[in-house]
Parts: C-alpha cells; structure tokens; sequence
C-alpha cells in the first residue's frame, strides 16, 4: 500500500525537491520508504507502506528500457501470476511490472485480482497510462491539458503540484451541490473544477498532450445464469472463501474488525479455517451508537478460535471531526467516517493489515432499500398514506414507511435519493443555492448516466449504490480513514470475481420475502453462532442526533448561524435558518442536511 504521485510536462520535469514537497504530503499512506524519480519530461514517486516483499519492491520500480512503475494497492492473486510468467519474487510491485512488460498494461490489467491504483511510464514513447481497480478501492486523481498530466493517491498532492505549475484550483460549485444532494461528490468530479477521479475499471493513456479513457470491465447484470439455489450456494461460497484466503497473503501482523454482524462474522468464519491465533478487533465507543454488539462477537471469536481484543475509543466526537476534516481532502457528510478514524488510529498499534465486511450489503442485498426496489409494485398504495403518517424517526418502521410513502409513485431515478441520503433534492435549487444557474448538471443527470433500460429494479439500484454510495462514500471513507494511520484495509466482499457470480443471480436469490441477503443467510446460517443469525439487522449509524444537539452545539451556533459563513457564499443564509429552526424540510434527513452543512464549512475554512 502507498501513495504515488507523478507529472508529465511538455517544458520538463519539476526539480525533484519540489516534486519530492507534493509527494511527502501522503506520508501517512507510507512511511516506511520515499523514493521519486525524474526523467526529461516526468517524475513518478512513491511513499511506501510495506506489506508485501518487506525487502524488496522498491518503488518507483524500472528498467534500463526506460519503462517506470508506482504502484499503490495489493494484488492479491501475486503468486498464481508468478506462476504463470514464470518469475519468482515475494513483491507483488516487481510481479506486476513483469506482467506489464510481458502483456501490456491491458492485458495486465485482465488478471489481476486485486485493490490498485498505478502509474506506468514509457520514456521512450513518452507516454503515461494510468489503471485503477475495478471498484474503485483505491483512489487515483488527475489534473491534464495538453501540456501537463499531474496525478496522485491524494487531492493534497495534486493540488500542491498544481501549485507547483501555477494551475490554480478552482472551487468546483457544482460538485458543492451534489455533495448536498449525495452526502459526497459523486466521481469522477471532484471539489475542484477541471481535476477528476479516475473512474474504477478504467485506464487513461497520455500522450503527445491527449488523454484517452477507456473501460477495461464492467457490472454485467445480464443474462441471468439458469442455476438451482443449491448450486448457487456452493458456488458462493468457494468464491467467499477463496476471496479471504487471497486477503490473508501478507509478511505483516495482520487481524479483522469483528462487529457481531453478519458480513464480519462470515469474513471471520473463512479466515479461521487459513490462519491461526488471528487478531479480531471490536471497539468499545465512548458514545452510543445503533450497534453494540461487543457480547456477540466475542462469541463469534471464542466459536472461531480468533484472538480477541476490544478496542476502546477515547477521543471526544469534536477532536475526531476535526481530524475528519483535515483527513479527507473534499466534504464528506457521513458522520461514521469519525468512528472509522477511531478504529483505524487504535487498530494501528497493534496490526498494519485490517480484514472488514465492506460491500457485503451491495453485493447480496442487505440493505432495507433492495426490498422496497424490488417489491415497489406491491407497494404503490402507501402513496395514499403519505398525508396521514406521521413523520417518525428515519431509522424507525415509521420513519421508512413514510419514506415510502414519498417515493413509491416517483420515477426511478427520483427514488434513489429518498431512498439513501434524502437531503436536498433537485427541485429544492432555486429556493437554496444563491445562483440556480451555476448548479449546470443536476443529481438526476448523474444517476440518468448510471440507468440500465433492460435490468430488474433491484439491480438498477444496486447498479446506482455501487458507482454513488459505495464508490464516493464508503470506500472513499475506508481508503483515508485507515490510510491516515498506514492501516491497510481490505474486503472481501469486494472481489470482482464475487461481483461477477452474484450479479447474474435471480433477484429472488438475494431478496426472498421479507428476507434480506437470502444468498448469504442460507449458506451460513448453521456456520455461525446464532447470537449472530438471530440478531435484529441494525445499520453502524453515529448518533448523529445526540451530536448536534450536545457535543457540536456551540460550533453550529459559531458557525452555521453566522451570516458571514463561507457556505453563504453558495447557498441562501435564511434557506438554511429554517432548516436550522425546524421551519423547513422536517420530512427530510435534516440531521444529516445539518452535519453535511456543517462539514462543509468546516473544509471551507481549511482547505480554501
């Protein structure tokens, strides 16, 4: 795992201390090494955390043909492609600069299993291509004109190469208002105009001052396979299974995060059959929160044979919110991206390699939304019961019938909002934003680019989950919360090889009934301890509520209640005072309308 940074200039290379200044930034993604390189026209650099090949891989990596490799990432299936080219080395980095210079990048890039983002550079055809994994775990930005090609793991080092040109970056206004609409900035845009994400499964090819994107996979949802529920299982679980056992590959300490939920037990059920005494972390937080569920895994430990250790959090919401702020280089209103910090700083003292239940519930079907997706028909009746329910609690059977309610007779892309952040909405900006007119792409041109004609419903919003939800928050979250602290996570869930089998599962497979995530249930409902199958499904949620009410009360009132705010500068000071006094928008998520708001602000003032 690393950080790497790199710059392609038709007037040469940067001086390799300036370089070095912008690279440095990303410390924390690796501090065990810091090399760079500079040719005539390029500088490519790396900061290392090692976890593979301790004593080898050295980046950026070359030969004496003038072919460059920084490479951030794991790829897991390292030894079978050893195999395969005939090569023998314990670093994955040298595995995969053989494969390029034996396949080319495209080919590459078919077999690899694996997170990664890299950068190779081909002197003598002075040309860089650029790869990012297929779901977009690890991060990859990039500034380009026909005179440069900046890039780098991280937008604090991108902007401070810009710097370096003097390209100045520019307030991106649009991405404001999605990240209101989204609760993050949906990429490939970033909160900077003219810099984007490389989009996941995608590789950029520079040369001669153009740049070309292209896809080298994609989610296939269609045909379905004609297969029995059995076989279905079986297969499953071998995928699962093997999933674990590549993650475990490391020459580092290394354990999981056991919750006592479904997703981490089963990671932890796989990973005990392949690895002895392995470290299973629970936090104990100094807050409440909708999970507490320590009792239940250490029963899972104790059943698994995992070493067992709870980790207790000490650091009041404000301290770690102010952290979050100076962590993620753009907004991101999910407030559990605070206990993600928590764990990854107190999960360092003791592991540099982290197992989790990422995308479990976008791979099978966990979430309370695939239901109603997939039975919206049967459902469209509670729209006359939109004027009699009371609001209730978001989280609360109420508060999701009344979301219902709302969205049962709205077009498709229209539900998808309601259904996840349910903040502000297309048809709230010209009431809030000051100028309507710098708002040019709405949320709905977003998710229209991401609608597939031909799937099921339930597909369709797990085809939106994972390019908005998954991608720009939960695993932008997991990537610079355990990269603040040099923690290498990985998921299991998130393998393609997994994506690939259940995207072409009957519906019914994933939701049956009233059951959620039907497929996972059924294979491991008698392998895990019933304190786990028969537990209530409860969402890892911060209590948001008891924050803004106590421990962010005073910064709200220095803040948002400020009318020489910088948010103001964007969005309408008495909009935002009704919101803040209950006047406006109680149907919505006003707590986190709030957090998002305040979030906001709070990256304005440190970072422009």
């Amino acid at each position: 795992m690393c950080g790497i940074a790199g710059v392609w200039s038709k007037n040469g290379a940067l001086e390799k201390d300036k370089f070095d200044s912008a690279l440095n930034l990303m410390l924390h993604r690796g501090p065990d090494e810091s090399h760079s390189i500079k040719t005539a026209r390029a500088n490519l650099g790396t900061q290392r955390l090692k976890i593979i090949g301790l004593e080898s891989g050295q980046q950026p990596l070359s030969d004496n043909l003038g072919h460059y490799l920084a490479f951030n990432g794991a790829i897991y299936n390292y030894a079978e492609i050893s195999n395969s080219i005939d090569f023998n080395s314990q670093s994955d980095t040298e595995i995969l600069f053989q494969l390029i210079l034996k396949a080319g990048v495209q080919g590459a890039l078919e077999s690899l299993r694996g997170m990664f983002a890299f950068a190779f550079y081909d002197e003598k055809e002075d040309s860089v291509l650029l790869a990012r994994d297929r779901m977009g775990q690890k991060p990859l930005y990039y500034y380009q004109d026909e005179n440069y090609l900046l890039f780098a793991s991280e937008l604090k080092s991108l902007k401070r190469l810009m710097e370096l040109i003097d390209i100045k970056a520019i307030i991106n206004k649009n991405a404001i208002f999605h990240y209101l609409c989204f609760s993050n900035i949906p990429e490939p845009s970033t909160i900077y105009k003219n810099v984007f994400a490389l989009p996941p499964a995608h590789y950029l090819k520079y040369k001669n001052g153009k740049a070309i994107t292209e896809a080298y996979w994609q989610h296939q949802y269609l045909p379905k396979e004609n297969i029995s529920f059995d076989q279905a299982k079986k297969k499953t679980q071998l995928a699962i299974e093997d999933s674990v056992r590549i993650r475990l590959r490391a020459d580092v300490k290394k354990g999981l995060f056991l919750s006592g939920g479904w997703d981490s037990s089963v990671i932890a059920y796989e990973a005990s059959k392949h690895e002895q005494n392995l470290q299973a972390f629970t936090v104990e937080y100094p807050f409440q929160t909708t999970q507490n569920e320590s009792k239940i895994a250490k029963e899972t430990a104790n059943q698994f044979g995992l070493n067992h250790q709870m980790i207790k959090i000490d650091k009041s919401p404000l301290s770690i919110l102010e952290k979050s702020i100076r962590t993620f280089d753009q907004p991101l209103a999910d407030s559990s991206a605070l206990p993600n910090l928590a764990i990854a700083e107190a999960a360092s003292q003791h592991v540099k390699v982290m197992l989790n239940g990422d995308g479990g519930d976008e791979l099978f079907g966990g979430y309370r939304r695939y239901f109603t997706a997939k039975n919206i028909h049967y459902l469209a009746f509670t729209k006359y019961l939109q004027s009699l329910l009371p609001i209730g609690k978001r989280r609360s059977k109420l508060g999701f019938l009344n979301r219902i309610s709302r969205i049962s007779a709205l077009p498709a892309s229209e539900r998808y909002l309601l259904y996840t952040t349910d903040m502000f909405q297309d048809a709230d900006i010209s009431s809030f934003w000051n100028d309507p007119n710098e708002a040019k792409t709405s949320s709905l041109d977003l998710l229209k680019k991401h609608f597939k004609h031909e799937i099921s419903s339930l597909d369709q919003l797990m085809n939106w989950d994972r390019n908005f939800n998954l991608l720009s928050g939960i695993l932008a979250k997991m990537d610079r919360a355990s990269m603040a602290y040099s923690i290498e996570s990985r998921s299991p869930f998130l393998d393609h090889q997994l994506f690939e089998i259940t995207n072409q599962l009957p519906d019914s497979f994933r939701i049956s009934g009233f059951s959620r995530k039907h497929l996972l249930k059924s294979i491991y409902s008698n392998k895990l301890p019933s304190s786990v199958t028969q537990a209530t499904k409860t969402s890892f949620e911060a209590p948001l509520d008891n924050w803004l009410k106590h421990d962010f009360k005073e910064l709200l009132k220095d803040l948002l209640y400020n009318p020489q705010a910088k948010i103001y500068n964007y969005i309408n000071y008495t909009e935002i005072m009704m919101l803040m006094k209950g006047v406006k928008y109680q149907e919505r998520n006003t707590d986190y309308m709030i957090y998002a708001l305040l979030v906001l602000e709070m990256w304005l003032q440190e970072h422009n």
